[in-house]
């Protein structure tokens, strides 16, 4: 049972060893230089801005259904069936562009639902380092 413990925890530390954030958020700051903690969270913002302006995207793009409904169900009373089927195919294929943004955004920025937590850490780390430097 133990051994099955241990196992786990490795293959953990061993999935973080290949994320910096995932590392830090498993195993703390200290382990990283300066100057990468800086580079680390000059890379959080900047992905933090990117995941941003995906989520922005696919708001837009989800923003699209409810008028495209409205754009089939206002064809159908008319009787434009072409441009029902149309819509209505565009419709699905919209929403399975929504999914598979959502699930690359879900795969790709795993650790960013916990920016705040990363960042808090890292300049705690920084300001212990300038506590220690000064105290020097």
């Amino acid at each position: 049972m133990a051994d099955r413990f241990w196992n786990r925890q490795i293959n953990r530390l061993e999935r973080a060893g290949n994320n910096d954030f995932l590392l830090i958020l498993t195993g703390g700051a200290s382990a990283y230089a300066t100057h990468e903690l800086h580079h680390l969270l000059r890379r959080l913002r900047l992905e933090s801005m990117r995941l941003r302006e995906l989520r922005r995207t696919i708001f837009r793009l989800s923003a699209c259904v409810p008028l495209m409904l409205f754009v089939a169900s206002a064809a159908g009373l008319f009787g434009w069936h072409p441009v029902v089927y149309g819509t209505l195919a565009a419709l699905f294929l919209l929403s399975l562009l929504l999914v598979a943004a959502v699930s690359y955004v879900r795969g790709r920025f795993k650790c960013h639902n916990r920016g705040k937590r990363l960042r808090c850490i890292i300049h705690q780390e920084l300001e212990r380092r300038r506590k220690d430097v000064g105290a020097v």
